[in-house]
């Protein structure tokens, strides 16, 4: 399991890259492609510099993408299956061959680019702004009709099923104010993300064309590994159907409900997350409690994985 934006911290990956050869390579390679040091930015920051979109992207990606990388240097034990939560879908497809390095870097940088555009052009046309909220302790169903009754005049829509408790909404912020507010006199409450976009929103609507245009110059291949896909949750092996969906996840809910649970009914029951921290993890664990998740996001807890899975393969 590869995660999204919002698991990007100043620091993430320390002891792991002074540890790990592999690790210092990989942000080395990336950096030369992305023509600046990638590792400094994640090190030093500033935190609202990593916070930006199109830096925040390329750099969860190269994080999770060294992480996984690093675990199959050490362990060789390749994955029956893949899934990447937003973001974490391109991470996917890097870890599983679909996309080259190069294109993958590539890819999230204008993905992120593109976005970031949309927020700067709300502010310019004096919209009232955006911004992403976690409601926590409300039914889906009931959320859903909240955000239909409140987008008359404005957009907002549910962004993410995170977990039978959690979803995430996304659009124009006093529309994403007013649907809070009736939340919590429900008895529900929310957490402000730290993205500065509208994500999986149809306020992204507008860039569809230009990232369509984008990826019809990618090169892309068949997985080698099967990677479920959030928005219609299936193994895609068709080229033509995995663009589209990459496409249309810009304003499409994320359904991680979904995804686990597919997972789940394919009788695996070790799952592994490979980023900055534990956000999937925990998620995971709140779907299907008797799933076996660990995330590995620094040395102790790679340690305590390949503990586990090497004694499991030796038995």
């Amino acid at each position: 399991m590869f995660p999204g934006q919002g698991c990007q911290f100043v620091g993430m990956l320390l002891d792991l890259y002074y540890n790990h050869t592999i690790i210092q390579k990989i942000f080395q390679k990336a950096s030369n492609i992305l023509e600046y040091d990638l590792w400094n930015l994640i090190q030093k920051g500033p935190l609202k510099k990593l916070n930006i979109t199109y830096y925040t992207q390329p750099a969860i990606l190269i994080s999770s993408f060294a992480i996984y990388k690093l675990w199959i240097q050490k362990n060789n034990i390749i994955p029956n299956i893949m899934a990447g939560h937003s973001l974490g879908e391109y991470t996917a497809m890097l870890c599983s061959k679909v996309i080259s390095f190069h294109d993958a870097i590539r890819l999230v940088h204008y993905r992120g680019k593109l976005m970031q555009e949309i927020s700067f052009s709300l502010k310019e046309n004096n919209i009232d702004g955006y911004f992403m909220q976690a409601i926590l302790g409300l039914d889906k169903i009931l959320i859903q009709k909240i955000c239909k009754q409140e987008s008359k005049n404005n957009i907002v829509n549910i962004s993410s099923y995170n977990t039978y408790n959690q979803v995430i909404i996304s659009g124009n912020k006093n529309a994403i104010l007013r649907v809070v507010n009736i939340c919590k006199s429900l008895g529900a409450y929310s957490i402000p993300l730290k993205i500065n976009i509208p994500s999986h929103c149809l306020l992204m609507k507008p860039i569809v064309k230009k990232f369509k245009n984008f990826l019809n110059n990618i090169t892309f291949n068949y997985p080698k590994i099967p990677i479920v896909n959030t928005l219609n949750i299936k193994c895609e092996t068709s080229l033509k159907k995995i663009k589209y969906n990459l496409i249309h996840q810009l304003y499409n809910p994320i359904n991680w409900i979904e995804c686990i649970k597919y997972i789940s009914n394919k009788n695996i029951n070790n799952l592994l997350e490979f980023g900055p921290k534990n956000i999937l993890a925990k998620m995971t664990k709140k779907i299907f409690n008797n799933l076996d998740v660990i995330s590995i996001n620094n040395s102790k807890t790679l340690s305590i994985a390949l503990k586990k899975y090497n004694y499991m393969r030796i038995i």
